[in-house]
């Protein structure tokens, strides 16, 4: 009956599978031997992804806002636009399509060029949330860093009656 309850035989070793402890960062030097390993993760994952891995791969163990609070501090939490750029992004549009003629924009933000329905779609979601558009509340004096903006580059035009300019023919000379 030994067996049943999984008791040692008498002489037999007993080996513990021991959990490895769980490591609950405190302070703010807890994360800095991690500092390379979750930024370099963080580039290509989503938070919760790499909260996962840094649980089962380093057994280290810290809540959302923890890592939020922490990519703060390390300034990497530039990965998602933040509604003060897409205000921003807004009021530059607004102020390029009322110049005389019209300036049609694009964003780089932080070295990514950002979708123009993404643009859209944030000023459509404001508008439903009752987010007030108008010129004063977009109007900000603060300049967002690393954006850059631009006139896009008109799109090639491709004619295929111009090319009937050309005129083929067929030399027989070279049958034979």
């Amino acid at each position: 009956m030994s067996g049943y309850y999984q008791l040692p035989m008498p002489g037999q070793h007993v080996q513990h599978h021991a959990q490895p402890v769980m490591f609950r960062p405190s302070r703010a030097e807890d994360w800095e031997p991690y500092r390379d390993v979750i930024a370099h993760m963080y580039n290509t994952m989503k938070l919760k992804d790499v909260m996962t891995e840094m649980e089962v791969n380093y057994h280290f163990k810290a809540t959302e806002k923890q890592y939020k609070t922490q990519l703060k501090k390390w300034n990497l939490d530039t990965k998602y636009i933040k509604a003060w750029e897409y205000m921003a992004m807004i009021q530059i549009m607004r102020e390029r399509e009322a110049q005389n003629p019209p300036k049609q924009t694009r964003f780089i933000l932080r070295g990514r060029a950002v979708d123009p329905k993404d643009i859209a779609r944030f000023e459509k979601r404001a508008q439903k949330k009752g987010v007030s558009m108008d010129d004063e509340t977009l109007d900000s004096n603060e300049p967002v860093e690393d954006l850059v903006y631009r006139t896009p580059s008109p799109e090639p035009s491709y004619s295929y009656a111009s090319s009937s300019q050309y005129n083929y023919s067929y030399d027989s000379s070279y049958d034979m």
